[in-house]
């Protein structure tokens, strides 16, 4: 009998009028093959994306993308290919926000097929439960939507029959999976033509295109994507940045004008402002995101260096200090900086900012001798999370009860022998709420704003 796992999630979906940033998080891994066939392994991913997919619909429900667990995968070290154990996804729950984490596995007999997913609630000390299907393996597809409905407490969607044809999801996934980039295209342009409304295809080839710089192409396929789609928004993100570096910098604002204005929104609205000549507008953006993160370097280096480009030293100095106190050992904001005390005739200051940015980097050490390139930094986000807010007081908390507080500060005492100053200082922050009593982390808070400060 499923305990409470599911009961808490029916209970979520029920409240309608739940805040977005109150919604259950959820975590889904790859399923291991327990054949011997490994030319099913790929199928561990689809279930994995399928449950995404299927998850993606309930308004109650923040699942975590694909590149998001892979953006986990990297902050720890481990390869995307891995497939984890039961302590490392426990690990990757807690340091993700995740309320909870669903694996499994699945098997082959003969003309048996079997999935079964284990549901972990990491709010309930990890106690997990079991739910399994069976049939055949080219119903995978209509399994997995079963399998995803009895997890939700909604069995009777599961006998909804998947308008995505198996052929078109098996390209996608394998699309998704191979590192080749022109494969990936070649699999992901397979399952679009099999399937012209596959969202989540049409998506991720227009990502493959995307970071292939293609960006003309990029778009068209993005501009496919439906409105209602939940991959809508990111791929309007994406299409914006597309039109950036296409410098069509009007059609770049339109796109961004139409999404939530998070901060990663008004730090590109700006970047194109900037380069429309519109100074006063960029400038406006870029205050107003500084204003939603104040710990974000970007905003305050893309007005540092629009100050400078105008000749407004005052204003150039000013915000670079404020990037550098947020990211310390940037080099294109202490050549700025540097350049900007010259302009000033504060030579020595100068001299010792513009050698420690060469220093720091060979691309930047060129600016001696070659003309300033275009500066504004852009958000180049895979993620879109329409101003969530994953880490409340009991994500924090059960995050502290997963991992020892002193390997928490060891990773802060990283960032800010790194320099990250203001990821420093909102982990710190983050700490303090769950414990206000820690005389280490209110030590290490008035060491990294020391730092901040003596610039």
């Amino acid at each position: 009998m499923l305990r409470c796992i599911f009961i808490y999630i029916a209970l979520v979906l029920a409240a309608t009028s739940t805040a977005r940033a109150d919604a259950t998080t959820v975590l889904v891994f790859p399923f291991e093959n327990l054949s011997s066939d490994r030319t099913l392994d790929w199928i561990g991913e689809g279930i994995a994306e399928l449950i995404i997919e299927r998850f993606q619909a309930e308004p109650a429900i923040y699942v975590f993308s694909r590149e998001e667990r892979l953006a986990g995968y990297e902050k720890v070290g481990i390869p995307e290919t891995t497939m984890v154990s039961r302590a490392t996804s426990l690990k990757l729950g807690w340091d993700t926000g995740a309320d909870t984490i669903i694996a499994g596995r699945f098997s082959r007999t003969g003309d048996s097929f079997e999935i079964v997913a284990r549901v972990t609630d990491l709010e309930l000390a990890g106690s997990a439960d079991e739910v399994k299907v069976s049939g055949k393996l080219e119903d995978v597809i209509s399994l997995t939507t079963s399998l995803s409905a009895q997890i939700l407490g909604k069995p009777e969607a599961g006998t909804v029959q998947p308008a995505t044809p198996r052929s078109a999801f098996e390209n996608y996934i394998r699309g998704i999976l191979n590192p080749d980039p022109q494969k990936r295209i070649e699999l992901l342009q397979t399952a679009v033509r099999l399937y012209p409304q596959y969202g989540a295809a049409l998506f991720q080839l227009g990502r493959a295109y995307h970071l292939e710089r293609n960006f003309k192409v990029s778009n068209q396929s993005l501009e496919k994507i439906p409105q209602g789609s939940p991959y809508r928004q990111q791929a309007q993100f994406t299409a914006a940045l597309n039109y950036f570096y296409l410098a069509d910098y009007n059609r770049a604002l339109t796109a961004l004008q139409a999404l939530p204005a998070n901060y990663d929104v008004l730090l590109d609205m700006g970047a194109a402002q900037s380069q429309k000549g519109d100074y006063a507008g960029a400038m406006t953006r870029w205050k107003s995101a500084t204003e939603i993160d104040p710990l974000g370097s970007d905003a305050f280096f893309n007005m540092g260096y629009a100050s400078f480009v105008r000749g407004e030293f005052d204003a150039a100095i000013r915000n670079l200090n404020e990037s550098l106190k947020l990211r310390g050992r940037d080099s294109e904001a202490l050549f700025l900086l540097g350049r900007a005390y010259e302009h000033q005739g504060r030579l020595d200051e100068s001299q010792k900012l513009i050698a420690q940015a060469t220093r720091l980097s060979q691309r930047v050490e060129r600016w001696l001798t070659q003309p300033l390139p275009k500066l504004e930094r852009v958000s180049t986000s895979t993620v879109f999370r329409n101003g969530l807010e994953i880490w409340t007081a009991n994500r924090l908390a059960r995050r502290a009860r997963g991992q020892d507080l002193s390997v928490w500060l060891d990773a802060i005492q990283t960032a800010i022998d790194s320099n990250l100053y203001g990821e420093a200082v909102r982990e710190l922050q983050e700490v303090i709420r769950v414990f206000p009593d820690s005389t280490e982390a209110r030590s290490l808070l008035d060491e990294v704003n020391r730092r901040r400060n003596s610039r």
